[in-house]
């Protein structure tokens, strides 16, 4: 074997255990934080955080009106079969994203960051309006299926957001993205309920279109919206990726640094996911599942009279009272920051808030309790509600909690992409998993009439609880991807 190959192989075997020790660094004590705070840098981060609004925007402007478009487009007749077919739809959005999401995350690696998200967020805009034209429950999943497969480039919006930031100042980005995030909520949800059936409520749509395509209006805005935040992007959008430097080195060479403008190869799965990466992105799925189930179940749980469980709501108030939650989480996400710099470490704050969403479960069967009791109108019951959704909103600091310790748990820039892209896997599986699964469970659990029509909540909280137990057994980052791939 000639003295250059074994250079050459000793290279790669050497860069390959330095991977390998980078991702299985123990995860046991966390870095010290630099007591000084780097500025973020605001104008790059608005814009990502503008295109992040577009996705809940996508995904949920249908849950306000969903149930009532499927009876009235003669899906089903009776609507306590809506849950299936509700849950479906919900689903299969999830279930295509989950095919590209990783592809997604890889193409990045080669072309950018910025031609993926803004290419993909476009495509969502085809993607609603084709929603609201839909007359048929195969025409309302295909377009469904285009919004997923084309909505799985957000998760370069944390990669992106995870480039422009470093360990002092990524709590406040990380707060900021989802607060971004739940602003396209309280944006959506309320188009989804107030402006379907717009020939009922303004004198200018009473003509035959908008007789016919009834949901069409609440997707068309949305459509539009993200149409000018691509042009947006398009003008102001920064490119996050840079050319890696890399030291080459050859036989009667010396070591030089120079530019790769051929972007880092992804290290190989198996030097990624070590057992504490894996009990990381496990408790990400366990803590999505939970949310997903939640939020999806909501809406129908509303939805349905209160004598079969629910609290009887129309779609209107529907949209309004997940505005309100969405509100009341943005109200609430300052506080992120006091709580992190008061626990400590981020995974001690996420072990204390992972355990509000078993408390959060048991909330519905309490508000359906108390709507039977002194009625969904009450005082009463709209004080309950309002607790409810500040019980649900500071369990929704988990959500920044968990993209941090992904981030940090990435051992190279090269891996970011793929722990982010799994990470983001275990968020689009729960969307294409939970909202069949619970809405169909909890639809079972009605007419079925087991545990008095309670079983959905007892399995949940169930759930929720093994979930908060696992998150116990997490641990910090000691690795520093930024400072390795600044040197």
């Amino acid at each position: 074997m000639t003295e250059e190959r074994i250079s050459l192989l000793h290279d790669e075997r050497s860069g390959e255990q330095d991977i390998s020790a980078d991702v299985q660094g123990d995860l046991e004590n966390p870095i010290i934080a630099s007591p000084t705070s780097t500025p973020l840098r605001w104008k790059p981060l608005m814009v990502i955080f503008l295109i992040t609004t577009i996705h809940p925007l996508a995904f949920e402007i249908i849950f306000p009106f969903v149930n009532q478009m499927i009876l009235e487009i003669g899906v089903v007749t009776d609507p306590e079969r809506v849950g299936f077919y509700s849950g479906l739809i919900e689903s299969c959005y999830a279930a295509t994203g989950l095919l590209t999401i990783l592809p997604a995350s890889y193409l990045s690696d080669k072309i950018g960051r910025k031609p993926v998200i803004l290419g993909g967020t476009l495509g969502l805009a085809l993607s609603i309006g084709l929603f609201g034209l839909s007359k048929s429950f195969v025409a309302m999943i295909l377009s469904r299926c285009i919004g997923g497969a084309l909505g799985s480039v957000w998760s370069c919006a944390k990669i992106m957001v995870a480039e422009q930031t470093d360990k002092t100042n990524q709590n406040g980005a990380f707060q900021w993205l989802t607060i971004a995030y739940r602003i396209g909520q309280v944006v959506g949800l309320p188009l989804g309920g107030i402006l379907a059936h717009p020939e009922r409520h303004f004198p200018l749509f009473r003509s035959k279109f908008w007789f016919d395509y009834p949901f069409a209006l609440p997707c068309f805005v949305a459509s539009a919206f993200a149409i000018c935040t691509v042009a947006v992007g398009c003008l102001t959008l920064e490119e996050t990726l840079k050319p890696k430097r890399k030291n080459r080195q050859g036989y009667g060479s010396t070591s030089s640094e120079s530019l790769d403008h051929t972007l880092p190869v992804n290290p190989p799965l198996k030097l990624v996911l070590t057992p504490p990466i894996i009990s990381l992105l496990f408790s990400n799925l366990t803590m999505c599942l939970a949310s997903e189930a939640l939020f999806s179940i909501f809406p129908l749980f509303s939805f349905t009279p209160v004598n079969s469980g629910g609290l009887g709501l129309s779609e209107a108030t529907i949209g309004i009272q997940m505005s309100i939650r969405a509100i009341v989480h943005i109200a609430l996400m300052p506080l992120y920051s006091t709580l992190r710099k008061y626990f400590g470490t981020t995974i001690r704050l996420h072990r204390v808030i992972i355990w509000l969403w078993p408390i959060s479960t048991i909330c519905l069967p309490l508000l359906n309790a108390l709507a039977r009791i002194a009625g969904s109108e009450s005082w009463t019951f709209n004080i309950a509600i309002w607790a409810f959704f500040v019980i649900w909103g500071i369990g929704g600091y988990s959500w920044v909690s968990i993209s941090i310790m992904v981030t940090d748990a990435a051992p190279s820039a090269s891996a970011l992409s793929t722990i982010n892209g799994l990470s983001q896997m275990g968020i689009v599986l729960s969307q294409a998993i939970a909202p069949a699964f619970v809405t169909s469970l909890f639809a079972f659990s009605i007419k079925s009439g087991i545990a008095g029509g309670q079983l959905v909540w007892i399995i949940l909280f169930i759930f929720t609880c093994c979930g908060a137990v696992h998150s116990m057994t997490l641990h910090e980052s000691t690795s520093d991807w930024r400072q390795d791939n600044s040197t």
